[in-house]
């Protein structure tokens, strides 16, 4: 079963509960950055929520930052006040190397869990990079002892008024490969995001022949809704390139699922397909579960070279949580 809902943050009726009523989840996993939205998840757990383990990952190039010590000290003693987890660890990690979180968890579950133990896992990744995401994503699909896993994701309140800048390079997540097809002509598909330069750089390193421009739709804010006319304007006037654009939605991983399912079938056939979600982490998510079915493209994402750790966002707006079920089918991807 797959579902999806979606709560005010500051509703005073709604608290995140446990997986299953009345039992603890079983490991909790979240990321601690520099945004106020990090501790959302924390501040909205039910007085009695409680998991086994926590599991907090932070950014070793963003550890000495003043904002993120902040968010650290403030979930650390949100953990002592409330006891949400009988246990915790905080892990510092680089962007640049995923499978060091992935052996982390690899090790927590064989040391705590039982091979024919189903267990829930509560996966907050609303500050996590799109390339750890996907990786850790991954791996628990794989995993035979899971029974459920919660994704939780918070919006902000507002963005800065930038967010990153610069291109640092594309970067191809651990077993998001594809099927490399030396012999088809590329194609991109890129969900545009919150600014158009670093996909300039993709479409240049990449060379793409065709290019399908996503562009999202509801709930998306309104200060970016330039990024996709700015981004097409920006190719036609400075590159020979083939363009179709479509409309997704990227708040609902179901429906971006959907979509993109529509469009890779598509294209998929005629040539070497790349796709790169600068989009809200949901909207990454369908992209991952379209993946996850069939793998018949290729993820890649342009990691930016600077970030505005001092104001990149503020406040909680909304609240989803989607559940995904154990799958057969993942087990042999």
């Amino acid at each position: 079963m797959e579902k999806i809902t979606k709560n005010r943050w500051n509703d005073d009726g709604y608290n995140i509960n446990t997986i299953e009523e009345g039992i603890p989840d079983n490991l909790f996993i979240s990321r601690i950055s520099y945004e106020p939205r990090t501790t959302g998840v924390l501040r909205k757990f039910n007085k009695d929520y409680k998991s086994n383990i926590g599991l907090f990952i932070t950014n070793e190039k963003f550890e000495k930052f003043s904002k993120v010590e902040e968010n650290r000290t403030e979930i650390i003693n949100i953990l002592k006040c409330y006891s949400f987890c009988n246990q915790y660890k905080i892990l510092s990690a680089s962007i640049d190397n995923p499978i060091t979180i992935i052996i982390e968890i690899d090790k927590i579950i064989k040391n705590n869990f039982k091979d024919n133990q189903r267990i829930n896992i509560t996966f907050d990744i609303t500050t996590f990079p799109r390339g750890e995401l996907l990786t850790i994503l991954y791996y628990l699909r794989h995993l035979s002892v899971i029974d459920t896993i919660r994704i939780l994701y918070i919006s902000p309140n507002e963005y800065g008024d930038w967010l990153t800048n610069g291109y640092r390079y594309s970067m191809i997540p651990p077993f998001f490969e594809g099927p490399p097809s030396f012999e088809k002509k590329r194609a991109l598909f890129i969900i545009t995001g919150f600014e158009y330069e670093r996909a300039i750089s993709l479409i240049d390193d990449l060379q793409p022949s065709f290019l399908i421009l996503g562009k999202p739709s509801s709930e998306y804010p309104e200060e970016f809704d330039y990024v996709g006319e700015e981004l097409i304007q920006k190719l036609k006037s400075t590159r020979k390139i083939s363009m179709e654009p479509y409309e997704i939605n990227v708040f609902d991983p179901f429906q971006c699922k959907e979509t993109f399912q529509n469009i890779i079938l598509e294209y998929s056939q005629h040539y070497d397909f790349f796709v790169a979600p600068m989009c809200p982490k949901l909207g990454l998510l369908g992209i991952y579960l379209a993946y996850e079915e069939k793998q018949n493209f290729r993820i890649i994402y342009p990691v930016p070279l600077i970030y505005n750790v001092g104001d990149y966002s503020t406040g909680c707006r909304n609240v989803y949580e989607i559940t995904l079920k154990y799958n057969d089918k993942t087990k042999n991807l």
